[in-house]
This record gives C-alpha cells, sequence and structure tokens, in this order.
C-alpha cells in the first residue's frame, strides 16, 4: 500500500460524511462516501502504468450499517479490495474483474458475520498465506504507526502475491535480485579494498599510506603505553572520522566514526563512498542490504560481516529494531573476527583505559618497558569499583587481598580480574612471586581459559579482620542439584530457588526468616524442596508475596547479592 498513490483530487460531496475502512488510515486505502440518504459510494483509485483507474461501488444504507457496525466486515471488504481486485500494489492485474469483485463486497456487506468467517476461511486457503491471520494481526496493531501499517501490508501481500504474479515473473524477479545482491558485494569489497590492504601492515607501507590518504591529512597523533608487559599504541586520528590503529608499529583496525567526535565534529563524511548507498541515519536492514547478511550464530546488538579479506563490525548504540533509523555508532575495519576477543575500539573505553598506574613518566621507544605502581594502580581499581564503573568477580582473588597474598609467598601468582561495566573487557592484574606484575585486557572468553591458582586458606595469610570477614563470607551448604540452593553467612540462611514458567525461567533469592529456618531444621531438605514449589507457583503472578522478599541483583552471583544485602537489624 504504497503512499505514492492515493485519493487526492477528490473531496467528499456537500452533505456527505467519509468513511474509512481501516483505522488510521493513509491516503491509498478505500474508503466510502456516505451521503445524506445513507447511501453510500465505494471509492478505490489504482496506479497502473502510469495511468490511474478508479473503480467506484454503488453500496446501500444497509450495507454502511454493516460496514461501521461489524468491524469484520469492514475489514473483510478491505481485503477482498485487496486480494481479489488486486488495488494495492503496481504489478497487480485484478484477480476478477470488477462485477465480480462487486458482488463479493455485496454478499460481504449483506451477510451475517459467521458468513464471512467462513468466506475468509475460504480466502485463506485460497491465498496460502493466512488472511485470517493478517486480519487478527490488524485486531491488534495500532495502524496509526507505520510500522504496524507495514507489517500489516507485507502480510497481505504474502497472501495475494501468488495469485498476481506467475511463475516466470517470480523467477525473473528472483534473478534480478540475486544480480543486484552481487553487484553491491562487488561494490562494497572493492571500497573497502584499499583499507584492508592496510591491514597489519607497518606505517610506512604504501597501502597504509594509501589509506592516509584517503582519509585526509595531518592526523592527530596519540602515542601511549598499553597493559603490562607495555605494547605501544599509536592512533591516527582524521577529521574526516577515520581513525587508525596501531599496536606494536602494526596496523589493527581502521575505525569510521559515525557519530562526531571531537577531531571530526561530523562524523564520518565518507560513509556513502565506502558503502555505497548507505548513511548514516541507516537502519539495521538498510546495513543489512547493502554490506549483506552478518556472521550468523551471534548474539548482541553489534553485527559482524565478512567483507572482502577482513572482517566489518558495525557498532550500535542500542537495542533497536530492525527497521529504526539512526542507531548506526561506529564501524570498526580488522583482519581477525572480534567476536570472541576484545575490539579494538574498546582502547580507549572512558571507564577502564587508565587504571594501570606506572612508576615513572611513559618512556619513547617500541620496546620501551615502564615499571608498574602497584600500590596505586590497586587503589585506582578500588575507586573505579566504588563508582560502578567495574564489577569484581567474586570467586577471583578481592583487589584488597592482593598484597597480603603476594607478601605471604604462598602463591605462584596472584590474580585478581574485574569486569568493565562500559566495554565489558576484563582487566586481569597479577602479581608474581618471580617476575613483575601483568596487567592485561581479556574477553569473557579468554578469562576462562585462564586456570586460577588455588588460595590457600585465609589462616595462613591474613590478620584477625580479615579472618573475620571471612567468617562472614556466604557459603553454599547444600543443594538438591536442580531446583535449589541453600548459602549460609554466618548465622543467617539464604536459599535460591529456580523459577520457571513454559520456556522462561529465573529465580528468586531469599533470607530465611526465624519460622523458616525452624521448618527447615525440623524437616530438613523436604521442607525446601516444597517452599520452592511455593515460590515458582507465583512467580509470574503480578501479586507475586515473595517479590518483595527477593535479593537478586542484575550481573551479580548469588553470593554477590548475599554480600550486598544489609542485616535484618540494619534494615529496620
Amino acid at each position: 500500500m504504497s503512499r505514492r498513490r492515493g485519493p487526492r483530487g477528490r473531496r467528499p460531496d456537500r452533505g456527505a460524511r467519509r468513511l474509512r475502512l481501516l483505522p488510521g488510515p493513509g491516503e491509498d486505502e478505500p474508503f466510502v462516501d456516505v451521503r445524506e440518504d445513507g447511501r453510500g459510494t465505494l471509492d478505490v483509485r489504482v496506479d497502473r502504468e502510469g495511468r490511474q483507474e478508479h473503480f467506484r461501488f454503488e453500496v446501500t444504507a444497509q450495507h454502511v450499517a454493516a460496514a461501521e457496525r461489524s468491524a469484520l466486515r469492514s475489514w473483510a471488504v478491505f481485503a477482498v479490495l485487496y486480494g481479489e481486485l488486486a488495488a494495492f500494489h503496481p504489478d497487480a492485474v485484478p484477480a476478477r474483474p470488477p462485477e465480480a469483485c462487486r458482488r463479493v463486497i455485496d454478499t460481504i456487506l449483506g451477510d451475517t458475520d459467521a458468513e464471512v468467517e467462513r468466506y475468509l476461511t475460504l480466502m485463506n486457503r485460497r491465498f496460502r498465506g493466512g488472511l485470517r491471520d493478517s486480519l487478527a494481526l490488524l485486531c491488534t496493531s495500532d495502524l496509526s504507526r507505520s510500522e504496524d501499517r507495514e507489517a500489516f501490508r507485507k502480510r497481505l501481500w504474502f497472501g495475494a502475491e501468488p495469485l498476481i504474479i506467475g511463475d516466470e515473473e517470480r523467477s525473473r524477479r528472483a534473478q534480478e535480485a540475486a544480480h543486484g545482491a552481487t553487484a553491491r558485494a562487488t561494490a562494497v569489497r572493492q571500497a573497502f579494498e584499499p583499507y584492508n590492504d592496510a591491514l597489519l601492515r607497518a606505517e610506512d607501507d604504501t597501502a597504509v599510506r594509501r589509506v592516509i590518504d584517503l582519509l585526509g591529512s595531518d592526523p592527530v597523533v596519540s602515542d601511549f603505553l598499553v597493559g603490562a608487559p607495555a605494547h605501544r599504541d599509536r592512533h591516527l586520528t582524521f577529521a574526516s572520522g577515520g581513525e587508525i590503529m596501531l599496536r606494536d608499529g602494526e596496523v589493527r583496525a581502521i575505525l569510521f566514526h559515525i557519530r562526531p567526535t571531537e577531531t571530526a565534529p561530523h562524523g564520518f563524511t565518507g560513509l556513502g563512498t565506502l558503502i555505497p548507498g548507505l548513511s548514516p541515519d541507516a537502519s539495521r536492514s538498510q546495513v543489512i542490504a547493502s554490506l549483506g547478511d552478518p556472521i550468523t550464530g551471534r548474539t548482541g546488538r553489534h553485527t559482524t560481516h565478512s567483507v572482502g579479506g577482513g572482517f566489518v563490525k558495525v557498532f550500535y548504540d542500542a537495542w533497536a529494531g530492525k527497521n529504526a533509523p539512526n542507531h548506526l555508532k561506529l564501524v570498526q575495519l580488522t583482519a581477525d573476527d572480534t567476536y570472541a576477543t576484545i575490539d579494538p575500539a574498546d582502547e580507549r573505553c572512558p571507564g577502564c583505559a587508565d587504571l594501570l598506574v606506572r612508576t615513572a613518566p611513559e618512556p619513547a621507544g617500541a620496546e620501551a618497558h615502564a615499571d608498574v605502581d602497584v600500590d596505586a594502580t590497586i587503589a585506582a581499581l578500588r575507586g573505579a569499583v566504588a563508582a560502578g564503573g567495574l564489577r569484581q568477580a567474586y570467586h577471583r582473588v578481592a583487589l584488597g587481598d592482593l598484597r597480603s597474598l603476594h607478601d605471604s609467598g604462598l602463591m605462584e601468582h596472584v590474580e585478581a580480574q574485574l569486569g568493565c561495566t562500559l566495554c565489558h573487557r576484563y582487566l586481569c592484574f597479577a602479581l608474581h612471586r618471580d617476575a613483575d606484575p601483568t596487567f592485561a585486557y581479556l574477553s569473557l572468553n579468554d578469562t576462562y581459559r585462564r586456570t586460577p591458582e588455588p588460595v590457600p586458606p585465609v589462616e595462613q595469610w591474613g590478620d584477625t579482620a580479615r579472618i573475620a570477614r571471612e567468617a562472614q563470607r556466604p557459603e553454599q551448604i547444600a543443594t538438591d542439584g536442580n531446583s535449589w540452593i541453600l548459602f549460609a553467612r554466618g548465622e543467617q540462611l539464604f536459599m535460591n530457588a529456580r523459577c520457571w514458567y513454559s520456556a522462561v525461567e529465573g529465580s528468586r533469592l531469599i533470607r530465611l526468616e526465624a519460622a523458616e529456618v525452624r521448618q527447615y531444621e525440623r524437616d530438613g531438605e523436604a521442607y525446601l524442596s516444597r517452599l520452592q514449589e511455593t515460590i515458582n507457583r507465583t512467580w509470574t503472578s503480578d501479586d507475586d508475596p515473595w517479590r518483595a522478599r527477593d535479593l537478586t541483583r542484575s550481573g551479580m552471583s548469588n553470593e554477590e547479592a548475599i554480600e550486598a544485602s544489609p542485616d535484618p537489624a540494619q534494615r529496620e
């Protein structure tokens, strides 16, 4: 139902009122002009081969009343005009002549709703696509919203298309679409080719100099050390919105900042040339149409596409529908797929990029070495945790224990892991018995590959206060292996009750009250199983009585949520 077509030239006759067949219509839907005597004219205009054809059907006062009284019948008239007359597609040829279509409309408006239901069932079989599903969608949609209108239009066209377009025409269109996709893929590959050639090359390489010429001149250059052992990063940032990132003298990534930056106040100005036909306000579906389907099997709001010899990762600023515009943020080109690793684009994350403190200013030279100021780094990391920028991994060594464990000499290496809440990288800070401290940024996958060294009992290395705190840490003391886990913190008991409804799962983490503790002491684990069943029964209910007692916190483990919960005395 293209908005290019519509009854723009005709207004209702004097004294007439206009009855739309759909709520919240656009200009191109059919309508009925109802005259003062109650009778009316059903008006349909269709654009065909550059000319407009006008179909008009006289309807009686009883027909008008039926269309106003029964939404089902007015929608059925619209569906007939769409499917039988095929009025709303530029390539459509009427499936029936207007006279036969008029007889069908008379039948719909003159029969009962039950007869209309039976007729729509017949139409559904004939359309092979579920016309009644389309009408059901219409009943729950707000057609004043363009997305709902488009979804309804596509659903109806799916049903009517087999009646309108033959197999030969459909095959021709499929070939045209395939040729168009091939041509777009070739154009994109050629546009990215000079950038792909520059990946993993030195800055003075001819391919890299060519990219510098493409992005502009006089870039802003920044050099800094990253991690320990230190890597030297060098960023060339251009006013065009492009950026070349080098690590240890080799091009690691090329970035195209779609959003404005300090260096590029208008964002990347060459997006339409880099990705032919794409504009900065493009939607996700438009990006896919230009770059091709993303690599499948991925989760997350960003998409990765294989282009030529490299990987193009498109960053969006938020979760959004596929047709929602203005969410493009950044385009990143790398030689390797960064799905299971960290992204070069995160190297300047404001939440975690500058937390490593060194004992001296950064020395010059690619092989330069800079010592780590351990105490200052621990203080910086603890400050970021307190501010909410970092989350400390519960089952790893705490920042406050790093020095004590290292000084005890009981471990070869002591490592703390912290996750950044902005870029979602993990910071791994380790002190070694016979080597310098290390500081690395890793992905979640990589952290699983780092097997931690067992931590000796706190009594062997902690002071009196630390030993006392350890006694208050939550400890798992019982579980049935499937539906509940029991934790203890000092004298208090906590239960995590698994909950599920159909394919949806969750949990409730509650502190057992005195009466519940007595029941557990009397009946044992059988009581906890009954309690879990009770919690699960009302889990999805709006008046769930256990919701107010739930200690679960987003992103926290059970132990972290228990430690973060106040004691009953403090709550009072």
